[in-house]
């Protein structure tokens, strides 16, 4: 392995991971504030406010009889006193708010002047609009004229019924009976799985097992959803009482590959209580050995090497030395270069080689000489060489004679580019 004492110096990379906090759920009243991207067809982040702001906008007893003027003022009021940042978490989907009229809200909504206040008060009807009746949702925001706005609006009306009503969204996008639903519908469909109360999402994927597991990532990053929102003991307890099989093997290691982030050790004494089929061993291991990275490499390697010798799988390797190059290189190389030389090592040690052989091709040589598989090695070899032939083709050219390489391996470092 080469000698520490060489290293490139490095600009250290770090990474935090901290945890989207939970945002509470707020009725109609809450806001309508937030921020309309420009250009960007996801919905926007919507800042969360305390009940009361919109206290005068709505059905209650009496509105029948308020103006439309003074509801109009009221609205704008409210708009007004609203914040215009968008640094905010968007605020969860409500279950109902019914006793809002939203046809009026839209007609209110679209007599404001056109800019952000309406935009951003038009997705925020929206989603009250289809956490309470997605397909007249739908069928509003088909109404708006502008062609970005509109079909933004549907996504947002999609995404939101799904957040509220899994399996009718689901059904809907599915038959698409129409032919006029938004082309991602069913990636709209699974953010809003996403955004749901897991106890509904959670029933929806015991009840539509094969589907789900036919759509397989997209699955999987709902779990990652609802433990990054905080669900963490409810996706734990419905895991551990799902029935063997792929679908379980599939929602088990995302949710492993989330909770290995905070919390590692915990994380691997579930995954060896609740094992999986024995081909998940594998993989579930993986996600785990590179989650454990993020937080302590130097442990998750102890872990690998504590395995016995024929369960040592490459892939764990590369995962743990993969991520702990990208927060701190310098730390993993004087690792990775105590370490004996291994098969299983190929894959950090030729990551480690491209990342720094653009600052000393020379010094980085070594590196690409100590991979064990051939092929690999004299890739890393060809390419490092092509960067210090035209940083010093001298120096490559004594680098080269001295050298155990044929002929032809000579002619190929020297003078041909890399293809």
């Amino acid at each position: 392995m080469p000698p520490v004492s060489w290293f490139p110096d490095q600009t250290m990379k770090r990474s935090t991971f901290p945890a989207r906090r939970a945002v509470l759920l707020l009725a109609w009243a809450a806001s309508l504030a937030g921020a309309y991207y420009i250009g960007n067809r996801r919905e926007p982040q919507l800042p969360s406010r305390k009940a009361g702001v919109l206290a005068s906008i709505g059905e209650r007893p009496g509105h029948g009889q308020t103006s439309p003027g003074a509801r109009k003022a009221a609205l704008a009021t409210a708009l007004a006193a609203l914040p215009s940042d968008d640094e905010s978490e968007e605020e969860d989907i409500p279950s109902g708010a019914s006793d809002v009229k939203f046809p009026d809200m839209l007609a209110e909504i679209q007599a404001m002047p056109p800019g952000v206040k309406r935009n951003t008060a038009l997705f925020k009807l929206m989603r009250h609009w289809a956490a309470a009746d997605g397909p007249g949702a739908l069928a509003a925001a088909a109404t708006i004229t502008e062609p970005k706005l509109r079909s933004e609006l549907r996504e947002t009306a999609l995404r939101s019924w799904a957040s509220a009503s899994p399996a009718a969204a689901w059904q809907a996008a599915s038959e698409n009976k129409n032919g006029d639903l938004p082309d991602s519908r069913m990636e709209l469909v699974f953010a809003g799985f996403g955004r749901s109360d897991p106890a509904k999402v959670l029933a929806f994927f015991d009840t539509h097992g094969k589907e789900m597991l036919a759509h397989g990532d997209r699955a999987a990053l709902v779990m990652d959803e609802l433990y990054e929102r905080g669900h963490h003991d409810a996706l734990v307890g419905w895991a551990d009482k799902m029935p063997p099989g792929k679908l379980r093997d599939l929602c088990a290691n995302r949710i492993l590959d989330r909770w290995a982030r905070y919390d590692p050790l915990a994380a691997k004494s579930w995954m060896e209580q609740n094992p999986g089929a024995k081909e998940n061993l594998v993989p579930a291991r993986v996600e785990l050995a590179e989650s454990w990275a993020r937080v302590n490499p130097a442990a998750a390697l102890q872990w690998a090497n504590s395995l016995p010798e024929n369960q040592r799988d490459s892939e764990y390797y590369s995962r743990i030395y993969g991520r702990w190059i990208q927060y701190d290189r310098n730390a993993a190389a004087n690792y990775l270069a105590s370490q004996p030389l291994s098969p299983a090592l190929d894959r950090p040690i030729e990551r480690y080689t491209y990342e720094v052989m653009r600052q000393n091709p020379a010094d980085t040589m070594p590196w690409a000489e100590s991979i064990s598989d051939g092929k690999r090695r004299w890739e890393a070899i060809s390419r490092v060489a092509e960067v210090w032939r035209r940083r010093d083709p001298a120096a490559l050219a004594n680098y080269v004679s001295a050298g155990n390489f044929s002929a032809e391996q000579q002619q190929k470092l020297l003078n041909k580019d890399r293809k």
